[in-house]
């Protein structure tokens, strides 16, 4: 790979100041959400996944085997989940 020219380099940090400013002029000037109103993917997800376990385990009555073809995941899965979330009885 050759080296990068003077004129190479400052077409392509031209480019980044374009894109930059493209970006702030589309999805820029927000201002980021205080801690307590921030929305976590992640928590949320987590929060159904525990939940649709509790209840496919109710609904099996505790069986583990049955309980993990209802969510159309395998049984060891299951167990790893439940001890992910404490769920183990």
């Amino acid at each position: 790979m050759k080296p990068e020219t003077t004129k190479e380099h400052e077409q392509r940090v031209e480019e980044q100041k374009y894109f930059y400013t493209m970006f702030d002029e589309m999805w820029g000037g927000g201002e980021v959400l205080p801690h307590e109103v921030q929305y976590s993917l992640c928590a949320e997800l987590e929060e159904i996944e525990r939940e649709r376990i509790t209840n496919a385990l109710k609904l099996a009555s505790g069986n583990q085997t049955k309980a993990a073809l209802s969510l159309d995941i395998g049984r060891t899965a299951l167990i790893a989940k439940m001890k992910k979330y404490k769920l183990c009885s």
